[in-house]
């Protein structure tokens, strides 16, 4: 049975911030999406947040492996090509926040593309907020993705099952020191007929761990809070 989007969450120890993370992937205004939580060698927590939440929502499905390579990219290629039911093929990072209408954006743009991206919105640690400015329409940037600097995270992307099933390699075990969203990136933006657009409009928050490194989880989970609390009022 062929769904509007997959939506792919891939997770190692991020555990708690999953309470945040998976609600706001259920709060989509599309509401034909599976949701495929990928466990990389996850805690005991982590199980037991999974399967309530799969309690709640059949939509849920888990995928629990041991600790791959890097982030356990191969894990993510195999669900796509035996699992995956949907059109288009979304991913959210396990300690990000999805606005509502984050799958209707991609699902609209990817009707005549096979690859899109929102606008990436970041939160720093300091709290204030940093947008990466990106446009694959226009040379210069496109050049820049597909060669040495990446502003699309993860969660901002997605593409088409069809164009996926495309490609020479799709999700693979990243070599040491590139990061693993760009390799992924770059070789879906080096297909020759790839139309890639972006889509100038936020439509996720992302809280890059990499910024906040020497925080609790009580100060992640408070943060997350806070955000979820906010846009709330304002959507």
């Amino acid at each position: 049975m062929k769904l509007a989007a997959t939506v792919l969450i891939p997770t190692h120890d991020h555990c708690q911030l999953l309470n945040y993370s998976i609600p706001s992937v259920l709060s989509q205004t599309v509401r034909d999406i599976e949701i495929f939580i990928i466990g990389d060698g996850v805690p005991e927590g982590t199980r037991k947040i999974v399967a309530d939440f799969m309690k709640q929502d059949e939509r849920i499905k888990f995928f629990d492996f041991p600790k791959g390579a890097r982030l356990g990219e191969a894990y993510r290629h195999e669900i796509i090509l035996q699992h995956a039911q949907g059109e288009i093929i979304c991913y959210h990072s396990d300690d990000d926040l999805m606005m509502p209408h984050h799958v209707a954006i991609l699902q609209h743009a990817l009707k005549n593309a096979d690859f899109a991206h929102t606008l990436p919105v970041l939160v720093l640690a300091d709290n204030s907020l940093e947008i990466l400015p990106v446009d694959l329409g226009i040379a210069d940037f496109h050049n820049m993705v597909l060669t040495e600097i990446n502003r699309i995270p993860l969660s901002n992307a997605a593409h088409t099952l069809q164009f996926y099933r495309s490609l020479p390699y799709g999700w693979r075990t990243t070599p040491v020191g590139a990061a693993t969203d760009h390799y992924m990136w770059q070789q879906i933006l080096s297909q020759p007929t790839c139309r890639a657009v972006t889509i100038p409009q936020p439509s996720v928050i992302g809280f890059p761990s990499s910024h906040r490194r020497d925080w609790t989880i009580a100060d992640r989970l408070k943060e997350l809070n806070n955000w979820q609390k906010a846009w709330q009022i304002i959507l």
